[in-house]
């Protein structure tokens, strides 16, 4: 949201007539309650003060910032005001305060408030700006420098507005947020699943009878096997609450789930749907507004065991019992579609899992199996081939046709064939941003030919995961192999059909360019962090990819990755006071936001980040 389309001329006043901080903050609610920003003007006063409570919002040099996330809010918008006489705030400076920002800004928005907190931060501190909006005559003037866009700014400078993404509808926000809290559960939930289903497999394939051992070291690895796939699903429900409520969902979430799975087998339908029903049961929880002696309380003791008994009496009493009938009915159509229902589920899981390689479309199809391996494990025998045939197809065609890649791409086949081995399928990325037109048909296709062919040869799969590297727990060993070369060989063969030979420019030739990013502190122009679900692929590739665009412009980028092993090349305060502004590029929820709450920040997916890593470095403004 950018704060240009939130001062309009009726929210900008250049006199106020207020003499306290009280009157103040009523005149400020005043006019945008007169603007049509709010729906109930004391609701949002009283929400304001609450702000107020937590931290004085006056600051030095004669600024105030009152804000507040507010059901209150119609509409978020910012209110100017200028005070020529000054009015005691309670800044810490002891100086009065003269110039007014009021932030009103709907709840539930999580990004909103950050994004305009940063950009008037990020004006308020240049040079003479206070002074000249002190000095405005005219709404028009004040809101002139307040809104100012430099249109004449050089292609060179990497403050030019190049990258903007498109605004979403609250529709689009709201499932985007949703997305957001399922794939936060899924990142906490694949260690479980991965870790469960191969120990249990390995245990059962040793034996050579086919059956869970009962008694020796292997019937103790299939217990720990066992154990993972048993928690999966109350780290699935748990972590979705968690998402959405923090802390406080966390109890509800899982115990919620631990009833619905354990007393009516409704499996991960059920830690999904528990999940988020504990998760906004808490959130609705904590808008309630609590005495001052009880608020302490809220977080570990009334919110956990308030949301823990209603979940759990929904579950029991009212969505349990729904559930797990959709769940068995779900895994009947299943069953039924074992025989000749498998080329049409296997056509359709294929083309899902390999269209984004690791995206929103992929995730579905993939949790789909995933969550299955102990009930339907033929599902992952198509899956793990598609997961992993886009990046060994394209791996192939650079083998068999290298005059149709550039050098980049060549050396991008390695790491591909790489990738695709270990099950990684967003090996394929840096090919379909280059190319997408011809790249995506060809991955399609692979997909398709290899899952339909694991369905067909009955490959079952006890790992929750694809590539080759499972192939000491897939029964019908055969048939996936052959259902991934003949999937590799499929993309490889459409793609070179539809690419044409490309000429490498003479002047690039023997230029190689380190990409990395910055490791010392204080150092880096930009900083960057890329968190995504699994916490693997999509987390480095729009790091690297942020990398080689910082390298071409000649830009010095930290990135932080929040990934599987934590995070690394952590920004600190230094980095923060030096650089000019930081991309979040995530799938997930990011750790620590508040620590760029004085920055600017662009707000994007990780494959923003992979398709135009360029045109966010050069972006000058947030969205």
């Amino acid at each position: 949201m950018d704060i240009t389309n939130l001062i309009e001329p009726e929210t900008i006043c250049l006199n106020l007539k207020a003499q306290t901080k009280d009157e103040a903050l009523k005149e400020l609610v005043d006019m945008l309650d007169a603007a049509g920003k709010l729906t109930s003007k004391s609701q949002f006063l009283a929400d304001i003060w609450k702000r107020e409570e937590i931290g004085n919002t006056g600051f030095d040099e004669g600024i105030a910032i009152p804000h507040a996330k507010s059901d209150a809010v119609a509409k978020p918008a910012v209110a100017v005001g200028i005070s020529r006489d000054g009015i005691d705030y309670g800044a810490d400076d002891g100086e009065l305060s003269h110039v007014f920002f009021m932030l009103a800004s709907p709840d539930g928005h999580d990004h909103h408030h950050i994004e305009v907190l940063a950009q008037i931060s990020t004006k308020i501190i240049e040079d003479g700006f206070v002074c000249q909006l002190k000095q405005a005559e005219t709404v028009e003037q004040a809101r002139t420098l307040l809104t100012d866009i430099q249109t004449n700014t050089p292609e060179s400078d990497i403050h030019s507005l190049a990258f903007e993404p498109e605004p979403l509808s609250p529709w689009a926000q709201s499932l985007g947020r949703m997305k957001e809290h399922l794939l936060y559960g899924t990142s906490h939930m694949i260690p479980f699943i991965v870790a469960g289903g191969v120990l249990l497999s390995l245990s059962v394939m040793i034996t050579g009878q086919g059956a869970v051992p009962e008694n020796g070291i292997l019937a103790d690895i299939a217990q720990m096997g066992i154990a993972g796939l048993t928690l999966f699903t109350l780290v699935l429900g748990g972590y979705i609450a968690y998402s959405i409520a923090d802390k406080p969902g966390l109890a509800p979430g899982m115990i919620g789930t631990w009833i619905a799975v354990s007393h009516y087998n409704t499996g991960f339908l059920g830690a999904i749907v528990v999940g988020f029903f504990a998760g906004y049961v808490v959130w609705l929880l904590k808008k309630i507004q609590l005495p001052d002696s009880m608020s302490s309380l809220g977080s570990i003791f009334i919110y956990p065991l308030v949301g823990t008994f209603l979940t759990c009496g929904a579950v029991m009493w009212v969505i349990g019992a729904p559930i797990a009938n959709a769940m068995t009915t779900m895994n009947e159509v299943l069953t039924g579609m074992a025989g000749s229902g498998k080329i049409m589920l296997g056509t359709v899981l294929g083309a899902m899992t390999a269209f984004d390689m690791g995206g929103p479309i992929n995730k579905v199809a993939t949790l789909f199996a995933q969550t299955q391996v102990n009930t339907q494990p033929w599902l992952m025998g198509g899956v793990g081939i598609a997961i992993c045939t886009p990046p060994l197809g394209m791996a192939l065609a650079t083998f068999l046709s290298p005059k149709k890649f550039k050098r980049d791409e060549r050396e991008a086949g390695k790491a591909a064939g790489i990738m695709g081995m270990i099950g990684i399928s967003e090996g394929a990325i840096p090919f379909a941003a280059g190319d997408p037109a011809r790249v995506l048909p060809a991955i399609v296709a692979g997909g398709i030919v290899g899952n339909v062919i694991g369905f067909m040869f009955h490959v079952i799969n006890h790992a929750p995961w694809g590539g080759w590297i499972v192939l000491p727990v897939v029964d019908g060993k055969l048939g996936y192999i052959i259902g991934t070369m003949a999937g590799s060989l499929t993309t490889a063969l459409i793609v070179i059909a539809l690419k044409k030979t490309v000429t490498e420019d003479g002047n690039m030739l023997g230029v190689h360019k380190t990409s990395t990013s910055v490791t010392g502190e204080g150092e880096a122009d930009i900083l960057a962090v890329t968190s995504c679900p699994s916490g693997v692929a999509h987390t480095f590739l729009a790091a690297k990819s942020l990398e080689k665009a910082a390298c071409a412009l000649g830009i010095k980028i930290k990135v932080e990755t929040q990934g599987a092993n934590g995070i690394i090349n952590r920004i600190t305060e230094k980095d923060i006071a030096r650089a000019k502004f930081v991309i979040f590029a995530h799938d997930v929820a990011i750790k620590k936001p508040e620590r760029f709450r004085n920055m600017k920040v662009i707000d994007v997916s990780t494959k923003d980040a992979m398709l135009n890593a360029t045109a966010l470095l050069q972006a000058r403004r947030t969205s």
